[in-house]
C-alpha cells in the first residue's frame, strides 16, 4: 500500500480510514452476520430511521400529559429533540456534500460485500440513522434512569451495527453520526429550555434591555423628577408663633 502523497490524503488515511482499520472492521462485521439473520439488521435499520421522528414526538406529548409532575422536563426534551434533529440533519446533509466520501460499494465493489438496502444518498459520511439515534439518545437522556439509559445506548449501537451489516456505512460514519446528533442537542439545549419555560430567547432579551436603557419609561422619569425636587434647596422655615 502506497503512502498518502498529499496532506488531504494523509488526513483521510489516518483520520477516516484509520490506517485501513475502517475497512477491515467493516468487512469483519459483515462476515459475522449469516445470511439468514439479515432480517434482524433490516428491522433495526427501520426502527432507527428518522422517519420515526413524528412518532417519538407524539409519544413525548402523551408522556407529558400522563406525567403532569414532569411536564416541564418532558417539554424541554421535546424541544431538544425537535430542534436538535432539525439542526443535525441539516448539518449532516452539508457534511455529506462537502466531504463527498463514497459509499462502501464504490470503495470495495459489489462483489466484496453484502448490500441489502438502497442508500438515500451517494455519500456516506456521516450516517443519517446514527445522527437520528444520537439526537434521540441525547434528548431522552435526562428523563431516563440507569436502565433506560443503558437501553437507549444499546439501541443506538444496534442501529449503527445494522447500517454496517447492510453495507450502507463504514464504522467511522456511524460513530461520527452519533457524535454529531448528540452535539446538536447540546447546542440547542439552552434555547429549548427557554422556550419550554416561556422565556424570550437570549437575543430578544438583550435587545429589550438595550431598548430600555435608551428610552427610560414613565416610572423612571417620575423617579428622576422626584429626586431632583428633593435636591432643590429650600428657604428657611417661618418662625412658629408663640
Amino acid at each position: 500500500m502506497q503512502a498518502p502523497g498529499t496532506a488531504t490524503q494523509w488526513m483521510k488515511h489516518w483520520l477516516y480510514d484509520l490506517g485501513g482499520a475502517n475497512v477491515d472492521l467493516f468487512l469483519a462485521i459483515q462476515r459475522t452476520l449469516p445470511d439468514g439473520w439479515i432480517w434482524l439488521a433490516e428491522v433495526l435499520t427501520a426502527l432507527g430511521s428518522y422517519w420515526g421522528a413524528p412518532a417519538v414526538a407524539v409519544l413525548l406529548l402523551v408522556w407529558r400529559r400522563v406525567k403532569v409532575a414532569e411536564a416541564l422536563s418532558l417539554t424541554v426534551s421535546l424541544y431538544q429533540f425537535v430542534l436538535g434533529l432539525a439542526l443535525a440533519l441539516a448539518t449532516a446533509a452539508l457534511a455529506k456534500a462537502l466531504l463527498a466520501l463514497p459509499r462502501p460499494f464504490v470503495v470495495l465493489g459489489e462483489a466484496v460485500y453484502r448490500a441489502t438496502s438502497v442508500p438515500d444518498s451517494r455519500y456516506t459520511m456521516p450516517s443519517g440513522h446514527s445522527v437520528y439515534v444520537g439526537v434521540l439518545a441525547a434528548a431522552l437522556w435526562p428523563l431516563l434512569g440507569r436502565t433506560g439509559r443503558t437501553g437507549v445506548l444499546l439501541f443506538a449501537v444496534a442501529v449503527g451495527w445494522s447500517r454496517i451489516a447492510l453495507g450502507a456505512h463504514f464504522p467511522v460514519d456511524v460513530i461520527a453520526g452519533f457524535a454529531l446528533g448528540w452535539a446538536c442537542v447540546a447546542v440547542v439545549s439552552p434555547w429549548a429550555q427557554r422556550i419550554a419555560r416561556g422565556l424570550p430567547l437570549a437575543g430578544l432579551t438583550r435587545r429589550r434591555l438595550a431598548s430600555r436603557r435608551r428610552s427610560p419609561g414613565p416610572g423612571a422619569l417620575t423617579g428622576l423628577k422626584t429626586e431632583q425636587e428633593n435636591r432643590t434647596p429650600r428657604g428657611p422655615l417661618p418662625p412658629s408663633p408663640n
